[in-house]
């Protein structure tokens, strides 16, 4: 008697559909984000060469849309790719504001896929935190700029205490978080 193989290519065509729906999600989240950001009033469409003329065709906006970049790993290791999508927080209407990159994290759980879109804001206020276990208090703001994405997520941060001027952060560092467990380790050094 033949055994037939409609079940194994079933399996198989089945996990190669999943697989390749994951590029078409992500595509698909990054897009809703992109609209997010502009529609909520966090982010305008990219800068001009003239600042002014930006600002004034974009009221209300301070930062620009730029190419969000992606890094993809498995990091909660349930077989499906997820991905960090994030891009510099570029200054449009001049002057010397920055902010942390704009990121989001798209994930997979119980074959579901979900977004952090809060993902830099938890990890400046896990930064935050392990800076005053340290003994460094009066931390007020932390930039973050995404590096990596493996089991962890991986980048380099910049501190300013209550006394520092907006050009000079008195800490700065390294970080990786883990979106698994909430646990952040970080490298600080004081800035010169």
């Amino acid at each position: 008697m033949k055994k037939s193989l409609l079940p194994i290519l079933t399996i198989g065509l089945m996990t190669y559909g999943c697989n390749a729906q994951t590029s078409t999600d992500f595509k698909t989240e990054t897009e809703k984000w992109k609209k997010e950001l502009h529609l909520n009033g966090e982010v305008g469409p990219p800068c001009s060469d003239n600042a002014y003329e930006w600002s004034e065709k974009n009221k209300g906006y301070y930062f620009g849309m730029q190419e969000i970049q992606s890094m993809e790993s498995d990091f909660n290791k349930d077989g499906v790719k997820d991905g960090l999508f994030y891009f510099p927080a570029q200054n449009c209407v001049g002057g010397s504001g920055i902010g942390s990159d704009f990121a989001m994290l798209v994930y997979s759980n119980d074959g579901e896929l979900l977004t952090n879109k809060n993902i830099t804001k938890t990890i400046e206020q896990k930064i935050k935190g392990t800076l005053a276990e340290k003994g460094l208090y009066g931390v007020y703001k932390v930039i973050i700029n995404y590096k990596g994405l493996g089991k962890t997520i991986i980048g380099k941060y910049n501190a300013w205490g209550e006394k520092d001027a907006n050009c000079c952060p008195s800490f700065g560092g390294t970080f990786e978080y883990n979106p698994v467990d909430f646990s952040i380790i970080i490298e600080n050094k004081k800035n010169i």
